[in-house]
């Protein structure tokens, strides 16, 4: 699979400048004016909360200006569903195309939701042809380079990547100008406890306080050190040093408790488990034994249909049918 380049370049190469409020047509795209209620929102949006207050500020300057650059949408094909603005009168669920909107935000949510907060009644609107993987692409792109996604979000997002694309962490590096490392790193995320998940999505801890939680193997241990970065305020390194010493102490009584245990990971091993990383496209635990030679081989899956496509990857016939 290729991916495609131009999303490391960042939106200016997605939306180039136009005036869309004079309508017109930027290659294949066109540049209009759009009623809110002929859009609705994307039921892939990466972004899974919006902070009302900052909606609200938003609101307050575009009754003042206006909306100052174009929303990027496309067009909902026949029964496809797209989501309500706040407040509408379908808002319970998604609305059917043809009893709703005809468009979908691909990018530029925060900016509609914000337009319907101050009583707008149109928005300028640059209309695409993206289908759906490539729109959650765009948006998450759009998210990323905001720099205040949600971790968990932004993590469920590459794994809706990797599943929609069937592609391996490099080639998702590669689509969003990433380098492989810091995608695995956000894709492990998914392997916290819920109850640590949730503590991203909120803010309590942060992305560096899981990335030391990470470090100590799951369960009690990591869930009593989490609890108290939530409670004590604990600093990213205070978690750090916490979490090193679970760690050796985890390591040594597992040692003792069993003979000839995996030792260290080797560079050699290190490389073949990146390789098998980048062959399945989802993270791979090896575990060793250096005196027998004998361990196990564990690939992680987030989903069912994640499972379908890493039993592909591998070579297994997936056809039940």
């Amino acid at each position: 699979m290729k991916p495609n380049r131009v999303l490391g370049k960042g939106l200016s190469a997605l939306i180039p400048a136009a005036d869309a409020t004079a309508g017109g047509r930027l290659g294949d795209r066109e540049a209009r004016m759009l009623a809110l209620a002929e859009i609705g929102l994307n039921p892939h949006q990466p972004r899974k909360s919006f902070d009302i207050n900052n909606l609200e500020e938003l609101a307050s300057s575009l009754t003042q200006v206006g909306v100052l650059q174009p929303v990027l949408v496309r067009r909902l094909r026949s029964g496809e569903n797209a989501l309500p603005l706040p407040g509408d009168a379908l808002a319970a669920g998604a609305m059917p195309s043809d009893s709703g909107p005809s468009y979908c935000v691909v990018a530029g949510e925060r900016r509609v939701r914000a337009a319907r907060l101050a009583g707008l009644r149109e928005v300028p609107a640059i209309l695409c042809s993206y289908e759906d993987t490539e729109a959650l692409r765009v948006a998450l792109l759009e998210n990323i380079q905001r720099e205040d996604l949600n971790p968990m979000d932004e993590a469920g997002a590459y794994r809706d990547l990797l599943a929609a694309y069937g592609a391996t962490q490099e080639e998702l590096s590669g689509m969003l100008g990433k380098n492989r490392s810091s995608v695995a790193n956000v894709l492990r995320l998914l392997a916290l406890e819920p109850d640590i998940q949730a503590w991203l999505r909120d803010g309590t801890i942060s992305r560096g306080h899981a990335k030391a939680l990470l470090s100590v193997p799951e369960g009690p241990q990591r869930l009593r050190l989490a609890r108290l970065c939530r409670s004590r305020g604990l600093s990213v390194r205070e978690c750090e040093r916490r979490a090193q010493a679970l760690s050796t102490r985890s390591v040594g009584a597992g040692r003792r408790r069993r003979r000839g245990s995996p030792g260290d990971e080797t560079p050699e091993v290190r490389a073949l488990r990146e390789r098998a990383e980048q062959r399945l496209g989802a993270p791979v635990a090896l575990s060793r034994d250096a005196r027998t030679g004998h361990g196990t081989v564990t690939v992680r899956f987030f989903s069912d249909d994640d499972l379908v496509r890493v039993l592909d990857a591998m070579g297994v016939d997936t056809n039940l049918g």
